[in-house]
């Protein structure tokens, strides 16, 4: 039997499905989970809300879930099949489109959800990652999951995960001199077992719309790193200034002459614009004249020379939103 997929407001779906779906998830997630709790939140009817659903011929419901648009990110929720209906990849059908629609909608916002902890691995295989500490709802382990992706033309711009691939580039990326010479104080990273580290204070910083993202090629290949991160003062700088955001590039040299860098970091200033960053800066060692001129290509303007930042003297670049 055809099983066809909608998406609707509360208020645009007939009573009879509407019926259906919410029943699912009661049997779900109250009768089948044993969790006494409402089900019924009130979040179905708030502005932006959708719900999705797949339904055979006869109007059964037979998976659904929730879309919630928030101020600064998107949220799916309250992913259900039907338990006659599981084994048939229901679920990750309204997974893949819910994604589509909202990247499609508002490229690189942040979706967010709060994955029972035993299927952390599914929600992955949409490019979910664990976002924070597990937690207990109704007596069941969660942990929160986010999936940022940004699409350019060339380029997937994601955020980094713990998988062999991408510790492994990481690490032939910063043991090289030539990428770390114009990094801090120049130190290349000597044993793989560092890269944890790096991992877990990038996890720390990242927010959906800030945060240092891995870059590929469309066909998955990594070729570098973006960041939008606070800034940190120099020593005594700072007091009484409010944060500044930095925006950062660093590529593998086998990436370089292609433009990737200005491609990925063009869209990500342009994310950082579109979610309520007026301002934005770039600082760059005073002798990194390609990192200078990225900076130039993406719109940005030069302005001079400081030493508020990083405890150095840097070339400035700022970029401030159209008012």
């Amino acid at each position: 039997m055809p099983v066809t997929i909608h998406r609707a407001s509360v208020a645009e779906v007939a009573p009879l499905t509407l019926y259906r779906l919410l029943w699912l998830r009661v049997s779900v997630f109250v009768v089948e989970q044993e969790a006494a709790y409402p089900e019924i939140d009130g979040r179905d009817i708030e502005p932006g809300a959708e719900l999705m659903w797949a339904e055979d011929a006869s109007g059964d419901v037979l998976a659904t879930l929730r879309i919630l648009r928030e101020e600064r990110n998107k949220r799916i929720g309250r992913v259900a099949t039907a338990a006659s209906a599981r084994g048939r990849g229901l679920a990750a059908d309204l997974m893949r489109a819910a994604v589509d629609v909202l990247d499609r909608e508002a490229p690189g916002i942040p979706i967010l959800l709060d994955a029972q902890a035993h299927l952390a691995d599914w929600y992955g295989r949409f490019g979910f990652v664990v976002a924070g500490d597990p937690f207990a709802e109704d007596g069941i382990p969660h942990v929160p999951m986010r999936r940022t992706r940004l699409v350019t033309e060339r380029l997937v711009l994601r955020e980094w995960t713990r998988s062999t691939e991408d510790r492994a580039f990481l690490f032939e990326l910063y043991r090289r001199p030539d990428v770390r010479r114009y990094i801090g104080d120049g130190r290349t990273m000597a044993d793989a077992d560092e890269v944890d580290a790096l991992l877990e204070r990038w996890s720390a910083r990242a927010d959906g719309v800030l945060g240092i993202r891995a870059v590929t090629t469309v066909d998955g290949a990594r070729v570098g790193v973006i960041l939008l991160k606070p800034i940190p003062w120099s020593t005594g700088a700072g007091h009484g200034r409010p944060e500044e955001i930095e925006i950062g590039w660093h590529f593998h040299p086998d990436a370089h002459g292609h433009g990737f860098a200005s491609e990925s970091a063009a869209a990500v200033l342009a994310l950082a614009h579109a979610t309520g960053i007026p301002r934005v800066l770039a600082v760059t060692h005073p002798d990194n004249v390609a990192s200078q001129a990225v900076a130039v290509r993406i719109g940005m303007r030069p302005a001079g020379e400081t030493g508020d930042y990083y405890d150095t003297t840097c070339a400035l670049f700022i970029s401030e939103a159209a008012a």
